[in-house]
């Protein structure tokens, strides 16, 4: 199964459960294909949500909120342009206002803009004590725990999203963010996940960051 496919099997079932019938839930479908499909993505692409929404259903199961977490994943990296700094705040704000149209109820759109800023990754949301956005955060970092051929094309997609900006600044910039991530007592928050991730993410981070001096 395609990506798209994916994808649009995923949001089918989710408009199904929660009555989003007709053009509106289908025109909400369309954009986000069609955002995630933008020539200047390489690794934020439908590609990057199916596989979450794969791994929401490996590791989410009996998660509270399902929904919940499955809206933060297909609507985090809707918009996405490398040359901003504000792209979880635009998904965010773009979020709030295709679930409004849609009828969910505005608690639950909350969490879901919540969620969405938080996958800027920052140390406020590392501590938090959500189980949902934990999971989800983990998630999001999966890649960073990936078999190191698979770290590797990941690293050179995010390397040809940001095409634009030369060597001399890419690679101390890039460099400062792995080290973060290394730093961090914990890159995974929840228990399972660290368990299976911590140990490459960090081999892999650190091998990204020796090739990169």
């Amino acid at each position: 199964m395609s990506a798209r496919e994916a994808v649009r099997r995923c949001w089918s079932a989710l408009a199904s459960r929660r009555g989003w019938a007709g053009p509106a839930a289908a025109a909400v479908l369309e954009e986000i294909l069609v955002a995630y499909g933008e020539p200047h993505r390489h690794y934020h692409t439908l590609d990057h949500i199916a596989a979450l929404l794969a791994l929401l259903d490996r590791h989410g199961k009996g998660v509270a909120q399902h929904d919940v977490l499955m809206l933060a994943i297909v609507f985090h990296d809707a918009v996405y342009d490398p040359a901003r700094n504000d792209n979880e705040e635009a998904s965010s704000a773009l979020a709030a206002m295709r679930l409004a149209t849609l009828g969910l109820p505005r608690d639950l759109t909350g969490v879901v803009s919540r969620y969405i800023l938080a996958t800027k990754h920052g140390r406020g949301a590392a501590a938090s004590d959500d189980t949902g956005l934990a999971l989800l955060l983990d998630l999001d970092l999966s890649i960073l725990g990936a078999a190191p051929a698979e770290y590797r094309a990941y690293a050179q997609a995010i390397r040809r999203e940001h095409a634009f900006v030369p060597d001399q600044l890419y690679r101390p910039g890039r460099r400062r963010v792995l080290e973060g991530f290394v730093a961090r007592e914990r890159i995974y928050l929840t228990g399972r996940l660290s368990e299976l991730w911590e140990r490459p993410a960090r081999a892999n981070l650190t091998g990204e960051i020796a090739e990169l001096d």
